[in-house]
């Protein structure tokens, strides 16, 4: 499964103005200035892109894990998440680092995922939270955290 073509448009922008601004510095002689602007334009492509894999198990497989948990323990809570989403981004940026509360899913790499984010809203409800049986569409890292902490 692929990213939609609508994925691509933040990262060519990037990369357009970015170029656009490299092509400036260079009129006006400013060459080593240039090159971190370049550099920094690839690398925030890369971010917004859907190349970026990060983080991802299957649904199938979170699901079985998520309801695994025995009753007195914290059931995790399932993400679903595309690279190249601005909240997606903030999100993965504001819960980093390995937990177990917390099982992320690409859903530009689980056709199942894409399926369940088309019933809740399409796009707009990333990132998309299944904590339990309740679904909670563009959850916030506030609202994940308090997620978290219920059980």
């Amino acid at each position: 499964m692929s990213a939609p073509a609508s994925a691509w448009l933040r990262p060519l922008l990037v990369l357009l103005g970015g170029a656009v601004f490299c092509g400036l510095l260079m009129l006006v002689r400013q060459e080593i200035v240039a090159l971190p602007v370049a550099l920094l334009t690839l690398l925030m492509v890369y971010w917004t892109s859907p190349l970026r894999r990060g983080d991802h198990t299957s649904l199938a497989a979170a699901r079985e894990r998520a309801s695994a948990v025995r009753s007195d323990a914290a059931r995790p809570t399932v993400v679903l998440w595309a690279p190249g989403n601005p909240a997606s981004a903030r999100l993965h940026t504001a819960i980093r680092g390995p937990r177990e509360d917390v099982i992320w899913v690409n859903v530009y790499r689980d056709r199942m995922a894409m399926d369940l984010l088309v019933e809740q809203g399409g796009a707009e409800a990333l990132p998309l939270a299944l904590h339990g049986d309740a679904v909670h569409a563009a959850v916030t890292p506030g609202e994940l955290l308090e997620l978290l902490a219920q059980d």
